[in-house]
């Protein structure tokens, strides 16, 4: 049986969720992005989630009746397609978590999307610079100017 949606729509409803409760503790302005960011995750899990059930059921009765009918049946997918792209960005994701905090978030930003893009295959240096200056870009745009919220300093920058 294909249980990814199913999976998938679960584990994003549970970080949606844990994204809603921890930034119920932030101060009030700087709660907005992490409740709706958070809000946004859990409601669109709920569809994820729906589809998988109706395919898990659909498969399971089609199972069922096969079985009856003496009928093989097909093994179900991988839950991941691409492993080793999966483990890629895994591992970059938890480097990037890790030095954030060191490293200063503009700077750690630009080289995880920068590596990120050559690791999983994009071989184009303007289409890398284009999506990681946009990227940085709008997010200084939303923290800096609308939200006026400090994000991680750079290293070169702290004293």
């Amino acid at each position: 049986m294909n249980y990814r949606d199913l999976f998938s729509g679960i584990a994003f409803l549970i970080i949606g969720v844990s994204t809603v409760w921890m930034g119920k503790g932030f101060f009030a302005d700087a709660a907005y992005v992490p409740i709706g960011v958070g809000t946004l995750m859990g409601a669109f899990s709920l569809p994820l989630i729906w589809r998988g059930m109706k395919s898990v059921l659909a498969v399971r009765t089609t199972t069922d009746a096969a079985a009856s009918s003496h009928m093989t049946t097909q093994p179900a997918p991988a839950l991941v397609d691409h492993p080793g792209r999966f483990s890629v960005t895994l591992g970059c994701s938890l480097v990037y978590y890790a030095t954030l905090p060191i490293v200063g978030f503009y700077t750690t930003s630009a080289l995880f999307i920068t590596l990120l893009a050559v690791l999983l295959g994009e071989r184009r240096p303007a289409v890398i610079a284009g999506i990681t200056l946009g990227f940085i870009t709008l997010l200084y745009a939303l923290f800096a100017v609308v939200l006026k919220r400090p994000l991680p300093v750079e290293f070169f920058l702290a004293s």
